[in-house]
């Protein structure tokens, strides 16, 4: 939240961005809540997908087999960079 209060981007697009949905006849508090509760809703729906798929891939990548073919895979890659630096 912080980084979002701090960004002068941020401030940026809703001084830009915020009047075209704003109607002028209606309460300009109830209005600027509104748009900033359904902000908030979706950062954190944003944040808590994130949450979730990294701590999926966290479990994915702390496996064994995961581990083992990372390890195998960067073996090869660095046994063709020697003989491809051997070569020329």
């Amino acid at each position: 939240m912080l980084a979002n209060v701090l960004n002068p981007k941020a401030a940026a697009i809703y001084l830009t961005l915020v009047p075209q949905f704003i109607a002028p006849h209606r309460s300009f508090a109830g209005q600027i809540l509104t748009l900033a509760t359904a902000h908030a809703l979706l950062i954190a729906f944003w944040l808590a997908a994130w949450t979730l798929l990294i701590r999926r891939a966290s479990h994915a990548l702390q496996g064994s087999r995961f581990k083992r073919t990372v390890a195998r895979t960067t073996s090869v890659v660095l046994i063709a960079l020697g003989i491809r630096s051997a070569a020329t």
